[in-house]
């Protein structure tokens, strides 16, 4: 049976979840930095410039260049793997790159200084973002919310103005890609301020780990069949 991109919608979800959690954890673990919203870490940087100059700013400077090669290095991926005709093998190979690179986080969260910390959650946005966009139809953002907000209004209009059925589906999938994001966010949150910041990133990691392993694990009971 046909494998179609809408069976693999969890894994944007997911990103999502990871995003909303990682930026999170950058901006209270790690200098008020943000990993995937790289409008906010631009501002950020201008206001550390205008307080302290570079030398306050330049926190946000490796997270930004990261967050660019992961845009880059995704489409290199996605534009070699559009080869494969299985889509189950071209997102296994997709979140195996994430899985590593949170183990890595992860691992390195107490031996890494902070500008390699945050210029690999820098890059991990950035692959993720480019990689993982499509739910059903719809194509969202699972790291900036700016954009989504905006989607979102303009589906609302033709849904409930136009009685766009097309656009109430749009619409709804952008509600729930928000709330996604807001739930890692705070969940993240609470984490580092209550327990340990360090526990976000192994459980991100967990949880990918988890995606990958239904893939692999789908992927091999459909050859054994």
């Amino acid at each position: 049976m046909a494998t179609n991109r809408a069976s693999f919608s969890w894994l944007t979800f997911l990103a999502t979840f990871s995003m909303g959690a990682v930026d999170a954890y950058t901006y209270i673990a790690h200098n008020e930095t943000f990993a995937s919203a790289q409008t906010g870490n631009l501002v950020v940087f201008a206001v550390k410039f205008a307080r302290g100059g570079i030398g306050q700013a330049w926190v946000c400077l490796p997270i930004w260049v990261g967050f660019a090669l992961g845009c880059f290095v995704a489409q290199a991926a996605l534009s070699w793997l559009n080869n494969k005709r299985d889509l189950r093998q071209r997102y296994l190979w997709l979140m195996s790159i994430v899985v590593v690179t949170l183990l890595i986080a992860a691992l390195g969260q107490k031996w890494f200084s902070e500008l390699v910390l945050i210029f690999i959650l820098g890059w991990l946005s950035g692959y993720e973002l480019t990689s993982f966009r499509e739910v059903k139809d719809t194509t969202v953002n699972n790291g900036i919310m700016t954009g989504n907000t905006k989607n979102m209004m303009v589906s609302l209009y033709h849904w409930l103005i136009e009685h766009d059925r097309a656009a109430r589906s749009k619409c709804l999938w952008l509600v729930a890609t928000l709330l996604t994001f807001v739930v890692g966010a705070s969940i993240s949150a609470m984490a580092c301020l209550r327990m340990s910041a360090d526990l976000v990133m192994w459980t991100v990691l967990f949880l990918n780990a988890a995606g990958l392993l239904v893939i692999y694990l789908t992927s091999r009971f459909r050859n054994d069949a």
